[in-house]
């Protein structure tokens, strides 16, 4: 994690010299020639990840063809994915506070009953059980929150403790056998069931709307590269040269069109989500505090904040992300099976540690979980694609998990 706060500050009278021992302006050339290489190292170091998985992308597509460069068939990976990208964002809004949540599993399996069981066996109004359900994720992640900051317990057996608990009652009020609704019980409501279809399409219109706020949040995003050297009209100019050549090579190199056309209303959830804890994090005081004890938890506390307050919150809303990936599971599979996201917790985490190091130097972000998250599905696929043993999935999420981890610390380190 970046350390945007609490962080050490150089003595304010040891400044740079040149040879002959004169200070050095902070606009001379040696000065600005100074700033535009640490610059670009930071630049590169935060891009490296990001270009790798495009050159292994790149050797997929030259050993697969057509089978791997294929716009539907990847989108369709990232749609079947969607509950486990919704996981990773449960997982990041607790790291980002410098603490984990195991139970995000165990609440995406109880909230996936719930949508389906609801139906099925109680007959409740579908907007009522989704209400139900996020409401069931909030007090979880209250409880997980009072039990790691008001009692101090351990958050990996505190978390692990209460994700089992989840699933435990899933399996008492499913009978431990899957919940599948049938001719003679109630039917989930079609809107629900055309929204975990990948054949139903958002219409193109509103996903372009989303095209000005992604540039809006690039163009704000590069702030964290600005060089001090540089005026702000100078910087102005460079970011907008950027997003204009970004913007051809989506358009002409990657046919953004064709991505455009293909969305489906799911993945369109899981933008309007990422959209949503995006400008939280990045644009609200609590987002700020968050982030400042996630740095320094000791500083923080230092200087006044509501340290334990935001880290409760934190879990809150980590169990409300985590019981819509349940709804999400429900609304792709029509039906709810046991331990459904038993088996997406690594991917999950794996996602949101690999946005230290995709577009970052060991800072926690919402685009670097959803574009990490979905690199992990797209290795997996290409692997099976190639021949791979479907058995290997969890050797690959566990072997990307711990290089993203040990890059990230490197990365922080160095920051």
């Amino acid at each position: 994690m970046s350390q945007d706060f609490g962080t050490s500050t150089p003595p304010a009278e040891v400044s740079p010299t040149q040879s002959d021992g004169a200070p050095l302006r902070q606009d001379s050339p040696r000065s600005i020639s100074a700033l535009g290489t640490g610059l670009g190292k930071r630049v590169v170091e935060s891009g490296l990840s990001f270009v790798a998985f495009i050159l292994l992308f790149a050797g997929f597509g030259i050993w697969l063809r057509g089978n791997f460069l294929n716009i539907d068939a990847r989108l369709l990976d990232i749609h079947q994915n969607v509950p486990i990208l919704l996981m990773s964002l449960a997982a990041l809004t607790t790291l980002i506070a410098g603490a984990f949540d195991l139970s995000i599993a165990g609440v995406a399996d109880l909230s996936c009953y719930l949508a389906v069981g609801l139906v099925v066996k109680q007959h409740f109004p579908f907007a009522l059980i989704v209400v139900i359900c996020i409401a069931v994720g909030l007090v979880i992640g209250f409880i997980n929150g009072v039990l790691v900051e008001r009692l101090h317990m351990n958050p990996f057996i505190a978390t692990l403790a209460m994700g089992t608990l989840c699933e435990g009652v899933a399996a008492v009020y499913s009978g431990g056998v899957l919940i599948n609704p049938s001719g003679g019980t109630a039917q989930l409501p079609k809107w629900f069931l055309d929204l975990g279809s990948y054949q139903h399409k958002a219409p193109e219109w509103l996903i372009a709307i989303s095209l000005p706020v992604a540039a809006i949040a690039i163009f704000f995003a590069l702030d964290h590269v600005h060089p001090q050297g540089w005026s702000q009209k100078r910087w102005i100019g460079a970011k907008l040269l950027l997003l204009g050549v970004l913007a051809l090579l989506l358009v002409f190199v990657f046919r953004l069109s064709r991505w455009l056309s293909g969305t489906s209303w799911l993945i369109l959830v899981l933008l309007i989500a990422a959209l949503l804890l995006w400008l939280l994090f990045e644009y609200t005081t609590f987002g700020r505090q968050v982030r400042a004890i996630g740095s320094n938890r000791e500083a923080a506390t230092l200087v006044g904040l509501p340290v334990r307050r935001q880290v409760v919150k934190t879990f809150m809303l980590g169990g409300a992300l985590a019981a819509l990936a349940g709804i999400a599971f429900a609304a792709t599979q029509g039906s709810a099976s046991p331990g459904v996201a038993d088996t997406a917790l690594l991917p999950a985490f794996a996602g949101a540690f690999l946005s230290t190091v995709i577009l970052s130097r060991g800072r926690f972000t919402v685009p670097g979980t959803i574009i990490g998250g979905i690199f992990v599905v797209w290795i997996g696929t290409a692997l099976i694609i190639g021949g791979v043993s479907s058995n290997w999935t969890d050797v690959v999420n566990g072997v990307i998990l711990i290089m993203a981890v040990g890059f990230a610390t490197v990365m922080r380190r160095k920051a």
